[in-house]
């Protein structure tokens, strides 16, 4: 699994010797064991409930200890296993000659300065990389160094034939150490090919929760998703299922606590030490309660932070990703590419990492439940513009509490700016603040010779659209239909256009351009005149200058009822 990097493919294991899904006996005759004994971590029923008791939650090392050592080498799974890690987490790949090895990308490029996908270099070239101790390992050398340690290695593979090369490694080794596996869902159907006892991870990427059909034909011990997707509702369901839950990648102490409190068997994380430090420390004041809401204030502050950050992080992902899957949803016209998810999981990965408890509402994954807090976020809006090379598109997020806006950023990542408000302290650009007035030079804004946005309703004209064009034509105005509603409406926060308006308000898509239109001293509006927070769901709405918003907003409302 992949977030927004690349590079957070991760595959977190717990202990599953009282797990109805695992069978132990048969699983050690394959080297596919499910582990024994003492981090006990049994389902849902963690002894943490007891104010004073150290949980037993597996902590997980995701590909050894990057932090220290270059992740998934030797030195890295050494220096994992030393700090007391319950698993350990490594990602296989195959050589031209067939040699499993640990790599997590499918080239050498990242880490080895080779660009070469690692399936076309024979080990011979391979094993040359790096210096020292600080090399490329073969999956038997991980093997044969954690062999009768007791320390759980998980397997983590993206590739079908990887899973071949791996299975069989494991199959042949002389002495292994507790094996399980996880991965794509093809490589896991490989794996369970070879080794039908072994045990295996599914990998969850859905707020959805998870029913006894979706076990079926894979026999899975454990449900494995990014933190960003737990929630009590999933884990309930894979709980009731016999599933434990894994999740990945924790390197924050909050949120390592909140992913206990709320179930989560296992966590994997780049930092053993931290994670284990809060879980003790946790247990030892006594747990927090997840019902503990901050004030609006605390919570703006640190929010504006981390959007700011968020956004910039989209802008030169969003730039430098090219769009490699092309999807429809609803209709032909209706498309998701590979950009929306990856940004969109990235996303709530860093809210769910600062803020643990609030709610959220995308628009690749939906709904997910939370405190009076609840972000809102569009990947891409323009999804259609970006998978056909067209440079206008955005990404929205924003933060509400009880429905009201708290803070908001639009991203361009076409002219790398972010468009940034936070209620009642004004909206920015680069630092800059934009406001809204009449220029001081020419007079007041007109619409004579100025530029007003719409976007169509889906890929069809919105019901007026027709008469509210030629309305604007007879007031020498040109409508613009530029392909991304929630940058059309925020353009006119940065003085862009006398006014824009959209079929109707989402806040998924419209929350933060709105937010933005009203901090820089312009007018929102709905058809029965100005709002304060936000319409309706369903509603038309219009944004404007000051100047000219009274005007505009009756060519609007005439074009809606003719």
């Amino acid at each position: 699994m992949s977030t927004i990097d690349l590079g957070e493919s991760a595959a977190p294991v717990v202990g599953v010797d009282d797990h109805p899904a695992a069978s132990t006996d048969s699983a050690a005759s394959t080297g596919s064991a499910a582990s024994t004994g003492s981090a006990a971590s049994t389902g849902s029923a963690a002894s943490a409930d007891d104010a004073g008791s150290v949980p037993t939650r597996r902590v997980v090392a995701h590909r050894g200890a990057p932090r220290v050592r270059r992740e998934n080498t030797l030195p890295s799974v050494a220096a994992a296993a030393a700090v007391g890690a319950d698993a350990i987490e490594v990602d296989v790949r195959r050589t031209s000659d067939g040699v499993a090895v640990l790599l997590h990308d499918e080239t050498l490029a990242r880490l080895w300065g080779d660009a070469r996908p690692v399936a076309d270099v024979p080990w011979c070239e391979v094993a040359r990389l790096g210096n020292g101790l600080d090399r490329i390992p073969r999956l038997d050398a991980v093997l044969d160094r954690l062999g009768g340690t007791g320390t759980v290695l998980v397997i983590d593979l993206a590739d079908p034939e990887d899973a071949v090369t791996a299975a069989t490694t494991v199959l042949g080794a002389p002495t292994a150490p507790l094996v399980e596996w996880c991965g794509a869902p093809a490589a896991m159907d490989v794996v369970r090919t070879v080794l039908p006892d072994a045990v295996v991870w599914l990998a969850w990427e859905s707020l959805a929760a998870p029913t006894a059909a979706d076990l079926v034909p894979l026999r899975p011990a454990v449900l494995n998703l990014d933190v960003a997707f737990l929630t009590p509702a999933t884990v309930r369901a894979a709980h009731r299922l016999g599933l434990l839950v894994s999740c990945w990648t924790v390197d924050d102490a909050d949120l390592a606590v909140w992913a206990e409190r709320t179930g989560a068997d296992s966590i994997t994380t780049d930092d053993v030490p931290l994670v284990q430090a809060s879980l003790e420390t946790a247990a030892s004041r006594g747990w927090p309660s997840l019902d503990t809401v901050p004030s609006e204030a605390e919570v703006a502050v640190r929010a504006e932070v981390l959007v700011h950050r968020v956004a910039n992080e989209v802008i030169a992902f969003t730039r430098e990703h090219p769009v490699t899957a092309v999807t429809t949803k609803t209709h032909p016209a209706d498309l998701v590419t590979d950009v929306d998810r990856l940004v969109e999981q990235h996303v709530r990965g860093r809210v769910r990492a600062a803020f643990p408890t609030h709610g959220f509402s995308g628009e690749e994954y939906g709904d997910a439940p939370g405190d009076a807090f609840r972000w809102y976020l569009d990947p891409v809006d323009g999804t259609t513009n970006l998978a056909n090379g067209l440079p206008w598109t955005s990404m929205s997020i924003c933060l509400t509490r009880n429905g009201r806006p708290v803070v908001g950023a639009v991203a361009d990542p076409w002219r790398g700016e972010v468009l940034e408000a936070r209620h009642g302290h004004g909206a920015r650009n680069r630092g800059r603040a934009l406001r809204l007035r009449s220029d001081e030079t020419s007079g007041r804004v007109s619409l004579a010779g100025n530029v007003v946005g719409t976007e169509l309703d889906g890929h069809r004209p919105w019901p007026g659209f027709a008469a509210f064009l030629d309305a604007l034509a007879d007031r020498s105005c040109t409508l613009r239909v530029m392909g991304s509603g929630t940058l059309t409406l925020a353009q006119v926060a940065a003085g862009r256009g006398a006014g824009a308006c959209v079929s109707a308000f989402d806040p998924i898509d419209h929350a933060a351009a709105l937010l933005l239109v009203h901090e820089a001293g312009g007018v929102v509006l709905d058809p029965s005149g100005p709002v304060r927070g936000f319409p309706a769901v369903g509603q038309p709405v219009l944004v404007a200058h000051p100047d000219v918003a009274g005007e505009l907003h009756a060519i609007w409302t005439a074009a809606l009822g003719s």
